[in-house]
């Protein structure tokens, strides 16, 4: 799996346990680091169990108890924490509006980086801030797009990019008269693009300053000079001069000349998740020019292509208007899937074995349903931001893509 997929698998799992609410204190947060006991760690939790016998509240205490004996459970089920440590989280998640409709659920997480302290939390929802910094992608960008009339500032944070301010310019266009009057009016001019900079530095610097430990680079670009006087000068802070590190020549202004500003950046941004997309999806509309047999697209076209194992890369948008839902027989037990738009509904149904109408409806998560089938298909599964071009671009396909190993014709 890409980690991409991964990644989006880790953040839908921290979508779904921040729904998760219970009543009073009776969910439980653990964060193990790796280099703590796993006995320590179980001597910890009885001693934590003897004091939630205190609880007044009888239902408390029975919910409480019961999901320290759930992570105790588990917890002898490892000999050592893992190499990142360990996240459990337990708790009475209730099933309906009364109490006493309470059900224990766990989860435990390996997370993708190490855990830094012991935390033993107890709450109405789960602690998920590590978690949730640990998701959010590390590697960010510093995007300056200037001209005399003004400057664009923007951060790239994986495949999104973010308008943070326009700072706006007054100064004059140049003075075509001769004389004290031009003199004194350059001087004017020169005044104003003095201040302009400077208030575009400040202004960068309150923006861009305070991601200094995560900034893997600062790009300026922008038509004419502006840019590169604007860097020469003392208007950025020291710290993000160093950071600096191209300055280039666009066409455009705004927000077009922020995409161009991208586009000319790729080879600094070859490790950025916006210029592994963009490479997917350009690979992708190359074979389609050139070889369109080693392409499938649209949510059935990807399906035949992996189960008949042709499937060497798949491409599926994050948010897809479409859903899988899974209809099974309530009488004989028959199962059929369906896709279908996702504000449609099953109305009805007769089942095709018993004649049955009588069933189930269960809704799959597409993105894990073609990345589950992917991975047991040995093909590579990427998840796509809609929000980018690429993005967009893939969407003109169904929002999902196979490219094959070997040409299929129908």
């Amino acid at each position: 799996m890409s980690l991409m997929y991964e990644r989006y698998e880790f953040k839908k799992l921290l979508r779904e346990l921040k729904a998760k609410v219970g009543r009073g204190t009776e969910l439980i947060s653990l964060y193990i680091p790796p280099n703590k006991n796993v006995y320590d760690v179980i001597k910890y939790l009885r001693d934590e169990y003897d004091q939630a016998g205190n609880i007044k509240d009888k239902l408390t205490r029975k919910n409480v108890q019961s999901a320290i004996e759930s992570i105790i459970q588990r917890l002898k089920l490892y000999r050592e924490i893992p190499s990142n440590g360990l996240v459990i989280f337990c708790g009475a998640i209730p099933q309906g509006k009364d109490r006493g409709t309470e059900k224990i659920e766990i989860y435990v997480i390996e997370p993708p980086e190490p855990v830094r302290s012991f935390q033993y939390i107890c709450d109405h929802e789960f602690y998920l801030e590590p978690l949730e910094d640990m998701a959010r992608e590390k590697k960010v960008y510093g995007l300056i797009v200037m001209d005399r009339g003004g400057g664009l500032i923007a951060t790239l944070r994986g495949s999104n990019y973010e308008i943070v301010d326009w700072v706006t310019s007054d100064i004059p266009p140049k003075h075509s008269a001769g004389g004290q009057s031009q003199r004194r009016f350059e001087r004017i001019r020169e005044e104003r693009v003095h201040d302009f900079f400077k208030r575009l530095g400040m202004r960068a610097n309150e923006v861009l300053l305070p991601l200094l430990d995560e900034l893997e680079g600062i790009i300026i670009g922008g038509p004419g000079d502006a840019r590169e006087r604007f860097e020469e000068g003392n208007y950025l802070d020291y710290r993000l001069k160093e950071k600096v590190i191209a300055n280039l020549p666009l066409s455009y202004t705004e927000e077009q000349g922020l995409r161009e500003l991208i586009m000319k950046s790729e080879d600094l941004l070859k490790e950025s998740t916006l210029h592994k997309e963009r490479s997917l999806v350009e690979e992708v509309f190359r074979l389609l020019a050139k070889n369109p047999n080693r392409v499938a697209y649209g949510l059935r076209e990807v399906e035949r292509a992996i189960e008949s194992g042709a499937a060497e890369k798949i491409l599926i948008m994050e948010e897809l208007p479409m859903k899988k839902v899974k209809v099974r027989c309530e009488i004989c037990g028959y199962e059929e899937g369906r896709i279908l738009r996702k504000e449609e509904n099953v109305e009805s149904w007769e089942c095709p074995n018993c004649k049955a109408t009588s069933y189930s409806v269960e809704e799959i998560d597409l993105v894990e349903y073609f990345g589950e089938m992917g991975k047991q298909a040995g093909a590579e599964v990427y998840v796509i931001s809609p929000n980018t071009e690429w993005g967009m671009q893939l969407r003109s396909l169904g929002g999902i893509v196979a490219i094959l190993r070997y040409e299929v014709r129908d």
